[in-house]
């Protein structure tokens, strides 16, 4: 398992790739799989400012 805090980065880096088209979306989740067999679900929050934080993430089975 990675810390938390390569986790949240990686999931950051990925997060533009799966901003919903609708803007009255307000959160969102997505996995991500880390080699060579680490998977989590990363979960969003949209801010008052309308900027996505990340929350919190769980490991994923495969």
């Amino acid at each position: 398992m990675q810390p938390k805090e390569q986790i949240e980065a990686i999931a950051n880096t990925l997060l533009p790739s799966f901003i919903p088209k609708d803007n009255q979306e307000t959160t969102l989740s997505f996995h991500f799989t880390l080699p060579p067999d680490n998977s989590y679900k990363v979960f969003f929050e949209k801010d008052a400012k309308a900027k996505w934080q990340f929350i919190r993430y769980e490991q994923a089975e495969r």
